[in-house]
């Protein structure tokens, strides 16, 4: 049976940027496709000056041709180079302006070598010549409209470089066959501009629905994982970091311990000060774990008044410094509630995996273990397993 491929996003050079507004994605977004659908239609656009001057040849005059073919040539050749670097640097959100700015100035400057080089080269004593030369500029244009719809201005820039310098040539010194088709070429240019303006709200409409989704996709994510109340990974995310730091430690054998703590007569505190005290405390003692947790170390509410704190790279008898660092604290906390500072303790269970601990859970139980000896010891206290 045929293993399914996974679908290709639209713009896949850089999956998910960091961007900070949905401004910033969608424009990413635009760059991206327009530098994507770029080298194709460069290529093409040294075939078609090619054809022209073919065309052309025994019509125009025989260097203007060659000049002509050779500035839009370098011209497009330097687009090519500018698509390549782009694909080579994958920028980021924060320097697309930059990008964009040198693509539009780019297309403007082969538009002009196209617009400016085709009237200046146009045989205009031969209508059929100057007819061919405008189809072919109104071809180009086309063209630049399919591939850069996503990018208005750069559509803009393009179809206009493009036809208008030989538009208003005919327009102003043709005779009337040549005049009209100057008014059929502002026909074009105004729907060209109109239809890359349409097609690319719609498609700037695809960015910010697609970043809107994403940006849920990851908020319900992120719900999911966290526990609503203090802020730490909840149960079900501990577990999930638990499995994969365990496959971490045993593939590269490196020391993996698991500190287990909840807080003493927590029921008291509620019984005596309410559940919104509790709460309080739960806050607090989250907020003294995330305090003392490393960069690599995930802290997690396990559920209750239990919490837990994964430590990658750490044996058992360096859990248990962190273990005791983490009570003192605890300890010397003063939770204010009302007019009353509540002090809290906790117990403190620590675990190693070893070889023999088959999974997250089996760590979780010899952590809870040596935790109910720490209580029955006397609470406030670390106790190993």
């Amino acid at each position: 049976m045929r293993t399914p491929q996974p679908r290709r996003r639209l713009t896949p050079i850089a999956p998910w940027p960091a961007v900070d507004s949905l401004a910033a994605y969608v424009r990413g977004e635009q760059v991206r496709l327009v530098y994507q659908q770029a080298p194709p239609a460069q290529l093409l656009s040294i075939l078609a000056v090619g054809v022209v001057c073919l065309v052309l040849r025994g019509a125009a005059e025989a260097g203007a041709l060659v000049a002509w073919f050779l500035v839009v040539t370098a011209v497009t050749i330097g687009r090519i180079a500018l698509s390549l670097s782009f694909r080579r640097a994958r920028p980021e959100a924060g320097a697309m302006r930059r990008w964009e700015i040198a693509f539009v100035i780019s297309l403007a400057a082969v538009g002009l070598a196209w617009g400016v080089g085709g009237w200046l080269v146009m045989p205009h004593d031969s209508p059929v010549h100057a007819a061919v030369v405008y189809f072919f500029l109104m071809g180009v244009a086309g063209g630049a409209v399919a591939s850069y719809s996503a990018h208005a201005t750069a559509v803009i820039v393009a179809v206009c470089a493009l036809m208008l310098p030989v538009t208003i040539g005919f327009a102003i010194a043709g005779p009337a066959p040549l005049r009209a088709m100057a008014l059929g070429g502002v026909l074009y240019l105004l729907a060209a501009v109109r239809g890359s303006r349409t097609f690319g709200f719609f498609l700037r409409r695809t960015f910010q629905l697609q970043y809107e989704l994403h940006q849920g996709y990851t908020y319900a994510r992120e719900q999911a994982r966290t526990d609503e109340l203090t802020g730490l990974a909840n149960r079900r995310a501990f577990l999930e970091q638990g499995r994969v730091a365990i496959e971490q430690a045993r593939r590269y054998q490196r020391p993996l311990a698991l500190v287990l703590f909840d807080i003493d007569h927590f029921k008291r505190v509620n019984d005596t000060w309410g559940h919104a005290a509790g709460d309080e405390v739960l806050r607090c003692v989250a907020a003294a774990a995330r305090r003392a947790a490393r960069a690599s170390d995930t802290p997690g509410r396990i559920g209750g008044e239990e919490f837990g704190m994964l430590l990658p790279e750490t044996g058992a008898a360096e859990a248990r410094v962190l273990a005791e660092r983490l009570r003192n604290d605890i300890a010397a906390l003063r939770v204010p509630w009302m007019d009353q500072s509540l002090a809290i303790t906790c117990s403190f269970g620590v675990s190693e995996c070893l070889e023999a601990t088959a999974d997250i859970e089996a760590l979780l139980r010899e952590a809870d273990t040596a935790l109910y000896r720490a209580k029955k010891e006397g609470r406030n206290r670390v106790a190993a397993g």
